[in-house]
């Protein structure tokens, strides 16, 4: 794996990045990957955003395949693929590491919350595809800005419990 030269990470990114899942690379693969990891969910994102735009139950239909995909397969989501096998070679960037259980948790309520608002705008129910639409927006970007993810959060708060037991 190339190396790729990054700042060092703030704490408070070590962190969201540890409870994403990532708990087990080491600082230096943290390091590597802070960027790559803010790909994912900067377009599907901005994908969101555009069905909202265009209050498209057939767009926000199909883009609540994406999460899906990475619900399912922790190596094969669509835009992980599209970065792993097109964009990070025009970077030098390494390759994404595989979804851990915390972020795949995420992609599961985003693919509920996307396939709600597709529905909500079918059905002539615009303010609540908005209102779903928009949760999947803001946490998106709060997870591109800053690694901090809700679903993930949601997944510990759930099984953290069980995994005590």
């Amino acid at each position: 794996m190339k190396e790729l030269k990054m700042a060092a990470l703030r704490g408070v990114t070590k962190t969201n990045l540890d409870k994403q899942g990532f708990g087990g690379l080491d600082d230096d693969a943290k390091s590597c990957y802070a960027w790559p990891l803010r790909f994912t969910p900067a377009v599907g994102t901005v994908l969101i955003v555009v069905g909202l735009v265009l209050q498209s139950p057939i767009f926000l239909g199909v883009g609540a395949i994406v999460p899906l995909t990475g619900a399912l397969f922790p190596r094969g989501m669509i835009l992980d693929l599209v970065y792993n096998l097109g964009i990070r070679h025009l970077f030098d960037a390494p390759a994404l590491p595989p979804t851990p259980s915390p972020r795949r948790f995420s992609y599961l309520l985003s693919t509920v919350l996307i396939a709600g608002s597709a529905l909500s705008f079918y059905y002539g129910l615009s303010a609540l595809g908005f209102v779903l639409g928009g949760m999947v927006v803001l946490g998106g970007i709060i997870l591109t800005t800053t690694h901090w993810c809700l679903g993930s959060w949601f997944y510990r708060l759930i099984f953290a419990r069980r995994a005590a037991r």
